[in-house]
């Protein structure tokens, strides 16, 4: 669905909202065509930068999508809905019952813990042990719980073992691997 098509009730329901709230109505704000507003703000065209040739060096236009407008700050929150949404609606994630494992080191995480709680799903985030305080502290203070793998950013292996041993030991967990997700693929697409 397109943001300005949303229904009115939506609109208003927004108008009331902020933009990082814990709301199931940020539902409709994983996209990035939400006004820059911290609360209450609608939708618009898109939130873009473009590059003027004379800082590039090249003729062509050069557009950045700017995702500081999204929900958590990050546009990461709709790949990794990009991801939950098809095996939720093939029944192949049962948030009564299962938990939503997702791995990163960082915003993909934040996303799919975002998600589960605007869901009402359980989330489980796995990132390494060296990213930021504040990182972890918010995603527990949503409800996520919170794996730390030894290392830091570029500990990507680390993150996968882990991943592995969940598969073998926890039956009640759904990896989200963004990298193995289609959904992840043709939410980026459709950008």
């Amino acid at each position: 669905m397109r943001p300005s098509e949303a229904p009115a009730v939506i609109h208003a329901r927004l108008r009331d909202v902020g933009m990082a709230d814990v709301d199931p109505a940020n539902l409709f704000r994983i996209t990035w065509k939400n006004e820059p507003k911290p609360r209450g703000g609608g939708f618009n065209d898109g939130n873009w930068i473009e590059f003027p040739s004379a800082l590039t060096g090249v003729d062509a236009r050069i557009v950045g999508l700017v995702g500081k407008h999204f929900p958590i700050g990050a546009h990461k929150v709709g790949a990794a809905f990009g991801c939950l949404v098809p095996r939720l609606v093939s029944g192949n994630f049962d948030p009564t019952t299962q938990k939503a494992v997702w791995p990163s080191t960082g915003n993909y995480c934040r996303g799919g813990a975002y998600d589960c709680a605007l869901l009402g799903c359980t989330a489980v985030a796995i990132l390494p042990e060296e990213m930021s305080a504040e990182r972890f502290e918010w995603l527990r203070s949503i409800g996520a719980e919170v794996i730390a793998t030894p290392g830091c950013e570029s500990n990507v292996k680390e993150i996968y073992d882990k991943c592995w041993e969940i598969r073998r030991t926890r039956p009640e967990c759904v990896i989200f691997n963004q990298f193995e997700q289609f959904g992840n693929a043709i939410w980026h697409y459709h950008v």
